[in-house]
């Protein structure tokens, strides 16, 4: 990898056709190509222009870089891996060593050239076991040499504050770590493309690991009518005990084939991270269009509160984009799990709207400002409330410990009565349900 700084770089779609450039010369800008403007599409129609004048970002926390640029950015695992190896090369993560470092082997439809490290990197896959991406996650945690971790450097680019690789399932039950899709599929056009968050030790924050909890909430959410990424355990027998990794089947790729979708989230789409569930749903109109989809996020939101996900961020919910049809949807909904009771502050969307005590009146306003009526939404909210109330079974179904399972009952409940209490507001004051 050269340690020279980089003056510019091409943002290319997957198919090779160039979308614009990223340069700089102490501020970082982009700006779309001319042919892109003429024959590609808009792929942030709410922040960025769609003309020939350069983009520079002066919104924190996305790198100096558009929103959908930034998206395509690992979080704070993969950055954690992506600072080593820099660390271990001396080199500091500018923005624009960053979208380097990446090249192909990013989240969604966009590539960036010239790839640090050249395209060898992006289009080597290895084979793997969970134990062994297990093991090199506890390296990376115990801080030893990027030598320790070497498949991971190639597959470890996902975001999420936790340890995940990209891999591709084999038909025969092998599983591949790598990054670039198109070269994963041209070698094995059935395999499976997703992420496998790994279940081990030494996350200093003693966050949990083990995929079950957040494997059972994502069938609820299924059963509930949310779409959702597809789910699935991978067991580890090992180590000392049984470790449940969970594979979250890809979304922004075509099954079979080297094409993939255009994501953007929602704080990349608003260049902010400070949003509640009205940006949310205000944003799903504006982008798709389409008041089903609306509906749709509504249900999200309500599923949120009731099984108690605090965690749902900005960067947590998603659109796709259909070049096939210049259509905007929401993307299948992820990272759905219980945490509101680990004692953190999340800054999620649920909190930030609602607060530690929801009511079920303030989620119905917030509904309405996005055109949800009252009785749509109340039946949106019966159907979700009585699936919530069948969770001892998808608890049973992904062999959660007794325990978890009756604590995250418990809570539910909590919540369930929470929404049940009314709102009074003092005479003389007109109480803001949202704000």
């Amino acid at each position: 990898m050269s340690r020279a700084a980089i003056p510019a770089l091409n943002v290319r779609w997957h198919d090779g056709r160039l979308v614009g450039r990223v340069i700089t010369n102490g501020p970082t800008y982009f700006a779309y190509d001319e042919a892109w403007l003429a024959r590609g599409h808009n792929l942030s129609p709410i922040t960025v222009p769609f003309t020939n004048a350069t983009f520079r970002q002066r919104a924190d926390g996305f790198d100096q870089l558009p929103g959908f640029l930034s998206d395509c950015l690992p979080d704070q695992w993969g950055r954690r891996i992506m600072d080593r190896e820099f660390s271990a090369l001396d080199v500091r993560a500018t923005p624009m060593r960053m979208l380097a470092w990446l090249g192909r082997r990013g989240i969604g439809a966009l590539t960036f050239e010239p790839a640090l490290g050249g395209d060898d990197r992006a289009a080597s896959w290895a084979a793997v076991t969970p134990a062994l991406l297990r093991r090199e996650a506890q390296a990376v945690m115990r801080e030893e040499s990027v030598r320790a971790f070497a498949h991971l450097q190639r597959g470890g680019t996902a975001g999420g504050a936790l340890p995940k690789a990209t891999i591709a399932r084999l038909k025969d039950g092998s599983v591949l770590v790598g990054g670039d899709v198109a070269a994963a599929i041209g070698a094995h056009p059935d395999a499976r493309l997703g992420l496998l968050k790994l279940d081990c030790d030494g996350d200093s924050a003693g966050r949990e690991t083990d995929g079950r909890l957040e494997h059972a909430t994502m069938a609820m959410a299924r059963a509930c009518g949310i779409r959702t990424a597809t789910t699935e355990i991978m067991r580890d027998t090992a180590a000392k005990r049984t470790r449940y990794h969970l594979f979250v089947e890809r979304f922004d790729t075509i099954p079979g084939s080297s094409r993939r979708v255009h994501l953007m989230t929602l704080a990349g789409a608003l260049h902010t991270h400070r949003l509640d569930y009205r940006h949310l749903l205000l944003t799903t109109r504006q982008l798709t269009r389409d008041q089903t989809e609306v509906a749709e996020a509504v249900r999200r939101m309500i599923f949120n509160v009731r099984a108690a996900n605090a965690d749902d961020h900005g960067k947590d919910h998603s659109f796709l984009f259909d070049e096939t049809t210049a259509q905007w949807t929401l993307s299948p909904a992820y990272d759905l799990t219980l945490n509101a009771d680990e004692g953190r502050d999340y800054l999620g969307l649920t909190p930030s709207t609602f607060g530690s005590a929801p009511r079920l009146t303030t989620l119905a306003a917030v509904a309405a400002d996005a055109g949800i009526g009252r009785d749509e939404f109340d039946q949106i909210d019966a159907e979700v409330s009585a699936v919530i109330q069948r969770w001892s079974e998808f608890a049973a179904a992904a062999e959660l410990p007794a325990a978890t399972a009756e604590r995250a009952a418990a809570i539910h409940l909590g919540v369930a009565n929470s929404l049940a209490t009314e709102v009074t507001a003092k005479r003389g004051k007109r109480r803001k349900l949202w704000e």
